[in-house]
């Protein structure tokens, strides 16, 4: 068989599937209708004391179906594809937007906006895993780690290896349609450390859409290793202001914030700590963060948007400045403005600090003294005024180097205290993530310990 062939064929069948339950959707009396049409395949292998734990293969399909009548709304997902479902799911779709609310913003965008210009992203392979393979790479992980022969670290807690193509077609009957396709592989595996009779993990992990650009066994077990070897010995601190390095993992979630507190559902809620800031400072002048959905390798690279808008890049934060909330068509309309394509959310993030991106060791030395934050537990965010306490682990340093570990300790501050205070970024980005940010260095934090 062709991989590419049946792909393409695959992605064919979706998309006309789709354009079927838009047409008969009109035809049984919808004002409008989009249906999305995916197919997942996908093999999972896990290992536990170097034998095979689990072996799960999976091939799911499911259609999404919203149709609009008289500005109400009426959603319908299933997993039955048959003829008669499918028919059976737009009447009620029908049926359910009858005893809707009427909502005047409601509707797509105008057929004239939409995309026309489907791009692709390299993020498709002819990945051959088979549950043999994916067996012996789960085990040769979990051997490994324990090779290594840390002191500290007692066991692996285990293994997977998993593959998976997504394919996923949309329609909509202001004229948009697209198909697309991405394949996948991912490798973990968690380790366990013991020091003075407290247990601590830690996780080493790959993926990418190509098998062939998939980290080296011994790299991920590293990884798994050293995370958990960091943590042993851990203790609290004493209660006090600190300066705070949020470690790039960390990192992602500052901005995850800010992106959600500029989301046009939250602006036109008033439910965010940056309501009616557009145009306004909300970071220092040296920050920038820029936005680019066409990056080739990346998954979420797409030209469109949930609502079919073309996507292009752009500043959501120029100079410090808030150029713009996150729009779909929907929240624009709410807002009075107009639709900037971000229907489900944004795409690669590029943080940049002018002038102010070292190397993480020099994070390290300019910081002198302080906590770097490796993980955040629990929610502690109230997104109306800011507010910020939760859990945290990580460790302490002084004079630029590691003392011990932390956990047990508390956080505290406003986030956009947090965002204005801002001074350093390490260099130290990971590149297996969409937000391509390095560590954060950000001052005078409450930090409750002892």
């Amino acid at each position: 068989m062709d991989f590419f062939k049946d792909l393409s064929a695959n992605e064919d069948r979706l998309q006309s599937f789709a354009d079927d339950v838009v047409k008969q959707a009109l035809s049984l009396g919808a004002d409008e209708c989009s249906a999305s049409a995916c197919d997942i395949k996908g093999l999972n292998v896990s290992s536990r004391d170097f034998e095979v734990e689990n072996i799960e293969f999976n091939r799911d399909s499911e259609v999404s179906i919203t149709v609009h009548k008289d500005h109400k709304t009426g959603i319908v997902i299933t997993t039955d594809l048959s003829k008669d479902a499918i028919s059976e799911c737009i009447k009620r779709a029908i049926d359910i937007a009858s005893y809707a609310n009427p909502d005047p913003f409601i509707g797509q965008a105008a057929p004239e906006l939409v995309c026309k210009h489907i791009k692709t992203f390299d993020v498709i392979f002819e990945n051959k895993v088979d549950a043999d393979y994916a067996v012996q790479k789960a085990i040769e992980l979990e051997k490994c780690a324990m090779d290594r022969k840390v002191e500290g670290i007692v066991k692996a807690d285990g293994a997977d290896f998993s593959s998976k193509i997504l394919s996923v077609a949309s329609s909509q009957s202001n004229g948009f349609k697209a198909a697309r396709s991405v394949t996948s592989v991912s490798s973990s595996v968690c380790m366990i450390g013991e020091a003075a009779g407290k247990m601590q993990t830690g996780y080493g992990y790959s993926k990418a859409y190509d098998l062939n650009k998939l980290y080296e066994t011994s790299k991920i077990a590293d990884e798994a290793i050293y995370k958990t070897a960091r943590m042993l010995n851990s203790r609290k601190v004493p209660t006090g202001k600190y300066k705070v390095i949020f470690s790039e993992n960390t990192a992602r979630y500052i901005w995850s914030v800010l992106c959600s507190a500029i989301s046009g559902r939250a602006v036109y809620r008033k439910t965010s700590f940056l309501c009616d800031k557009k145009g306004q400072l909300v970071m220092p002048e040296y920050v920038t963060l820029h936005e680019n959905p066409f990056v080739l390798g990346e998954g979420c690279s797409r030209s469109y948007d949930d609502d079919g808008l073309c996507r292009y890049e752009n500043d959501i934060i120029k100079d410090g400045v808030l150029t713009d909330y996150l729009l779909s068509v929907y929240s624009a309309r709410k807002l009075n403005l107009e639709s900037n394509a971000h229907a489900g959310g944004t795409t690669t993030l590029y943080p940049m600090l002018k002038d102010r991106t070292m190397p993480f060791e020099k994070l390290l030395e300019t910081a002198g003294e302080g906590i770097v934050i490796t993980g955040l537990m629990g929610q502690g965010l109230n997104f109306i005024n800011g507010d910020f306490s939760q859990g945290a682990e990580g460790y302490y340093f002084k004079d630029g180097k590691f003392v011990h570990a932390v956990d047990g300790i508390t956080i505290a501050g406003n986030f956009k205290d947090m965002l204005m205070n801002i001074s350093f970024m390490g260099d130290d980005v990971d590149e297996r993530t969409t937000i391509k940010t390095g560590s954060l260095l950000i001052e005078g934090m409450t930090v409750s310990g002892n």
